[in-house]
């Protein structure tokens, strides 16, 4: 009788580790089934966030370079910024009028649309441009440039043309004041066709070698300065919706230019160009 129950007892013994074995195994698979689930749910929940904040990105509208107007920077005296004779439909600007800034009631507006990449312009920039500002220091003209992106295929890959363009919004945004000197500097560095272009470096040393100051603030978005709008293509959707809106409106290449709205043929005779934009001020009769 003692034997049978001492079989009992080991079995029942043997039932129970069993049991407790069974158990344990139970357990540690729930946990690793709820320890699953919890990474689970993180991972949607961090793919949700990255997502939404994607979405967010993309829908939300490009900045706009601050002291543009028109998708253009205009200049009256002494290459003060201003907004347009006549400001387009919708939009609004703080900066003074060219009348507040010395230009004539009859003032004419002399648009260029430029690319950085094009040899054309600069051409046209070394030919024209001291004359142009003679004129606007003289009150006779508002000049008014409008930077776009066209000849990203001649940068082999680097697209100059847009990061040229951008970099010009970052610099306009920030120090409208330099805009005179930094101009003719990006034309003198201006790459080579089918080259390589220029490296965010390269390009942020010409604008410092023209007197900006590339750890300013951006006026549009304090929270970034001109390196950064630089280094980040801040205004690249503005440069690209800009540009587009150029080609919509008719522009055909580069430089084109306009008096007081009208396209001229006279981009390549300096002296051609004085005298009809003189005649579209009243100043020569003729």
């Amino acid at each position: 009788m003692a034997k049978n129950n001492s079989g009992d007892n080991r079995r029942n013994q043997a039932r129970e580790n069993a049991r407790q074995i069974a158990a344990a195994q139970a357990k540690k698979e729930k946990t690793a089934k709820t320890i699953l689930y919890v990474g689970i749910g993180v991972v949607v929940v961090v793919v949700a966030a990255v997502v939404g904040v994607l979405i967010f990105q993309q829908s939300k509208p490009g900045i706009t370079p601050a002291n543009y107007v028109a998708n253009g920077v205009s200049m009256a005296k002494d290459g003060e910024v201003v907004q347009p004779k006549q400001l387009p439909d919708g939009e609004e600007s703080d900066l003074p009028t060219p009348a507040e800034a010395g230009a004539k009631k009859n003032a004419a507006t002399v648009t260029v649309y430029l690319d950085f990449q094009c040899p054309g312009c600069k051409t046209f920039e070394e030919a024209n441009t001291p004359t142009l500002e003679k004129l606007a220091d003289e009150g006779s003209i508002v000049l008014e440039y409008k930077p776009v992106s066209i000849l990203d295929r001649m940068s082999s890959g680097n697209e100059y043309s847009t990061r040229a363009a951008n970099l010009a919004a970052c610099v306009v945004d920030s120090q409208p004041e330099t805009v005179r000197d930094f101009f003719p500097a990006m034309y003198a560095q201006q790459p080579e066709e089918q080259g390589n272009g220029r490296t965010d470096e390269e390009l942020l040393k010409v604008a410092e070698e023209a007197g900006v100051d590339t750890s300013k603030k951006l006026t549009s978005d304090p929270e970034q300065t001109v390196e950064s709008c630089v280094t980040d293509q801040s205004f690249k959707d503005f440069v690209e919706k800009s540009s587009k809106e150029a080609l919509d409106s008719g522009v055909e290449a580069t430089p084109w230019v306009l008096i007081n709205g009208k396209q001229t043929d006279k981009t390549s005779d300096p002296q051609a160009l004085t005298l009809e934009i003189l005649k579209a001020t009243g100043e020569f009769k003729g």
